[in-house]
């Protein structure tokens, strides 16, 4: 050990000797042992960075053993546990949700190579050597934290050069531009529980009720849907640009007035998901006949309003009546018979007169001529429900001294139904169109369970409303607010098997692809075995369906104004999704695409730049002195992620284009990109239009300037900027993502558990030239989509 400290503290002093007074002249020479590099010295010379933060190496001091894999474990074991510690560590600032450049994940590997992709351990300015060694407190890590120890930034400064060294010696493919071989090794992590079930979009939504109701939802020449847009998250180029996909109370106050109209109107017409189904026939069985006796002596039984009671009875000697304590629950409406056995006592010129009635209301009138108990039998129809039953004295009379009229009532009983019983057919026939409705509606059996709620619901709402349509309406509205009917994927697929699970699979495959359910026919073909999930898969891609489906979602992802113009970047996204053309002429292509989806010849002045100097892309994206389009390219194609600290809005007032690739500013972590392409673009003004003379008739220089030695995008305008974007590997991550974001919502957690998924997309492209097509049939296919 001695000897490795001695010879590490002569090399650097021999490097800190030749560093005096000639910032760059020196280089730093590796300390190794056995040609294994060491780490050891705590107290090692200044490092050789010049003042522009760039580090000088003698690469020819690095063993030939050292590898990138022995690197990256280095990087693991000697700088990473500095990077993660809670007290002047780089992890709360650049964690891998942040929008800074450089970043730490939960992984040592994984964040060594991508820092190494991202140019993070280059040699030159703006590299964590730089940044670490600067004693400028505006630029130097980590911020307002005290300083990494001259042992940490030494082993920063060793692992750089070691890995100047290895690439050097044996160039392979830019680490920007090859799959990060930190992803190659199994996620170790924890475990991802998101669930990811995406809600109906908009257009979803149109499709699905027009594909189960054969309804557009216009009433009265009004398209309905459109004049609720904004409650349901869609788009309408005109007030709504934004596509939303949450299950926001704005989208349920819109299913408010969505579903009673399609369902009732659905009911009523017998269509939809009601074809062929009888919404008025009788939902309630007739059952057997059942009497039920209310003694009029037991006030449990009748409550009188007068009278006495008797021995048998109860005596109404006055105006009054007997009603019973609880009203009788009538099972259907039908015909009943309603039996007071009663006696009067005459008096004067009339009989006493019986008031039958039902509710209070008087249904039939008798003259009680009996002077001894008697049956009075009226028959009538009752609706079904609770009715009270009642026995009134109407015509009291007294003849002082001579007579008294009274009322003498012993019971009322009511019998009934009087119609045939009907066992359960009823039932059984109503819970039969409740299944229907499932099967149509959320495209599965129902179970036992959900059958009888379902014909309770329509059997509660049958006793309020008069039209039964209405209460099979009333089921249908909350099928539509069932989360099967709401989400993608409906949730129910989890609890399924066999084919009952695939069909829910192809439901979600038929709303991801071409934004509605599949039809009665797809369904036919493809649970009779006719055609399999991939070749359901190549018949959407293949289908009018589909490129109609994907152009709306692709002038949403380019934020389109609803104009021709606007939508020019998605008609070219669709070009080549629709056609297997390379997704590299994204930003390569020399060519336009019509508004029938055909390429079309575009003028020269454009190169091949695809989307990049479209003007519907151009417009309202400001170059130069703005960095606005500069960084909606790098965000938009490239995956970047622009985080502008606190401070860095007090410097931007005075900062010029030269101070902002000054490797020594605050702003050059962002800058070393944003800036030369900022000038590559010059040669195109903010209305879209080519020039190659400024106001005062100057040249218009639009290369890169050499501003930036390590800029990743080097050449001459932006035909040079695209001919090297299209090679890096965040290009192809971003735009793959953009498929994976059609069927799962959110882009692909590569760096998670999801890194398997990825390398299988990324060699798919790699292998079948880029087509966009094999991307989305391999994401269709794969087990994480189908559950398989």
């Amino acid at each position: 050990m001695e000897f490795r400290h001695h010879r590490l503290r002569m090399l650097l002093a021999a490097v800190a000797a030749s560093v005096l007074g000639c910032y760059g002249q020196a280089s730093l020479e590796l300390p190794a042992v056995g040609g294994v590099p060491v780490y050891d010295d705590e107290n090692p010379p200044p490092l050789p960075v010049d003042e522009t933060g760039a580090l000088s190496c003698q690469l020819a001091s690095v063993p030939g053993t050292v590898t990138l894999a022995g690197i990256a474990a280095d990087f693991g074991r000697e700088v990473y546990p500095a990077m993660v510690r809670q007290d002047s560590g780089c992890i709360s600032c650049h964690t891998t949700t942040s929008g800074r450049q450089f970043k730490v994940s939960q992984e040592p590997t994984e964040t060594f190579y991508a820092a190494r992709a991202a140019g993070f351990f280059s040699t030159q300015p703006g590299s964590l050597v730089s940044r670490l060694y600067t004693t400028d407190e505006s630029v130097r890590m980590p911020r307002g934290q005290p300083s990494w120890s001259a042992r940490e930034i030494a082993a920063v400064a060793s692992l750089t050069c070691q890995l100047a060294a290895v690439e050097s010696r044996s160039p392979q493919t830019p680490p920007d531009e090859e799959f990060p071989p930190a992803l190659l090794q199994p996620y170790t992590g924890p475990a991802v529980t998101t669930y990811d079930n995406p809600f109906l979009g908009y257009v979803q939504l149109k499709g699905k009720v027009k594909q189960i109701f054969n309804d557009d939802w216009i009433r009265g020449g009004v398209d309905k849907f459109a004049q609720h847009v904004g409650l349901f998250g869609g788009v309408d180029y005109v007030q709504y640009f934004v596509e939303a996909r949450v299950a926001s109370p704005d989208f349920l106050l819109g299913m408010d007035a969505l579903a009673p109209d399609v369902c009732l109107q659905a009911a009523r017409n017998r269509t939809g998901p009601f074809a062929g189904l009888d919404t008025s026939a009788p939902i309630i069985d007739t059952p057997p006949a059942a009497t039920r006796q209310y003694e009029a002596e037991t006030t449990t039984d009748l409550t009188p309003t007068t009278g006495a009671r008797t021995a048998t009875g109860w005596n109404l000697y006055t105006n009054g009546s007997l009603t019973t304590t609880q009203p009788y629950n009538f099972p259907v409406t039908g015909t009943y018979n309603l039996t007071v056995r009663a006696y009067g006592s005459p008096c004067g010129p009339a009989l006493p007169a019986m008031d039958v009635r039902v509710d209070g209301t008087t249904v039939r009138t008798y003259a009680v001529s009996a002077t001894t108990y008697a049956e009075h039998t009226h028959t009538l129809t009752v609706t079904a429900g609770t009715h009270t039953l009642s026995a009134a004295f109407t015509n009291d009379y007294t003849q002082e001294g001579v007579c008294d009229r009274n009322l003498y009532v012993d019971w009322i009983r009511v019998n009934g139904p009087t119609e045939a019983s009907t066992g359960t057919t009823r039932t059984d026939a109503a819970k039969a169109k409740v299944d229907s409705l499932y099967r149509r509606m959320l495209y599965r059996p129902s179970s036992a369970q959900e059958r009888t709620s379902g014909y309770a619901l329509v059997k509660d709402l049958s006793g309020y409303e008069a039209e039964l349509a209405k209460a099979w309406g009333g089921l249908c509205e909350g099928l539509m607010r069932a989360p099967d009917f709401l989400f993608t994927l409906p949730p129910s697929y989890e609890s399924l098997t066999a084919m009952e699970r695939e069909r829910l699979l192809l439901v979600k495959l038929a709303q991801d692809l071409v934004g509605r359910p599949p039809n009665a026919t797809e369904l036919a073909d493809f649970e009779a075995g006719r055609k399999s999930w991939e070749q359901m898969v190549d018949a959407y891609l293949a289908s009018p369906d589909f490129r109609t489906y994907y152009f709306h979602k692709m002038r949403i992802r380019t934020e389109s104004e609803g104009t021709a113009d606007t939508d020019e970047p998605a008609r070219l996204w669709t070009y080549l999704a629709t056609t297997g053309t390379h997704f590299q002429e994204l930003l390569t292509g020399d060519y336009s695409v019509a508004a029938d989806f055909t390429k079309v010849a575009r003028p020269p002045e454009h190169g091949r730049t695809g989307v990049l100097t479209m003007k519907g892309f151009l417009q309202n994206k400001p170059g130069l002195p703005h960095y606005n389009y500069a960084a909606r390219v790098m965000t938009d194609f490239m995956g970047s992620i622009f985080e502008i600290p606190s401070e860095v809005f007090d410097m931007r007032g005075a900062a010029t284009a030269a101070s902002t690739v000054d490797p020594t500013s605050l702003c050059y972590s962002c800058h070393q990109t944003l800036t030369p392409l900022a000038h590559q673009r010059l040669r195109w003004a903010d209305d879209g239009t080519y020039r190659t003379a400024d106001e005062q008739g100057r040249p218009i220089d639009d290369s890169d300037r050499g501003m930036v030695g390590t800029y990743a995008f080097r050449g001459q305008g932006m035909p040079g900027f695209a001919q090297k974007a299209v090679r890096k590997e965040s290009f192809a991550r971003r735009t793959i993502n953009a498929q994976y974001m059609l069927f799962f919502g959110r882009e692909m957690r590569h760096t998670q558990d999801e890194r398997v998924m990825y390398k299988r997309l990324w060699d798919v492209a790699q292998a079948d030239n880029g087509n966009l097509k094999a991307v989305i049939k391999t994401i269709a296919l794969s087990p994480e989509y189908t559950h398989r």
